[in-house]
């Protein structure tokens, strides 16, 4: 069982509030390298899903898709 990053959350937050990716890492207190590999489904912190969560009024579990 492997739990995959919703990508569509942090896409349809940007098209709603008419974010660049820049401006939303700087909202979240993330680098752009950072936000890239979390798109990516790729390893990195877990302090960035939580920043991220809090900048897009989630929870953190609410990030995840069970497969």
């Amino acid at each position: 069982m492997k739990n995959e990053f919703k990508t569509e959350i942090i896409e349809s937050y940007l098209k709603e509030n008419n974010l660049s990716k820049s401006k939303f890492c700087k909202l979240c207190g993330i680098s752009t390298c950072t936000l890239n590999r979390v798109m990516n489904n790729k390893n990195c912190r877990i302090s960035a899903f939580f920043k991220i969560a809090k900048a897009v009024k989630v929870q953190v579990y609410q990030l995840f898709s069970e497969n």
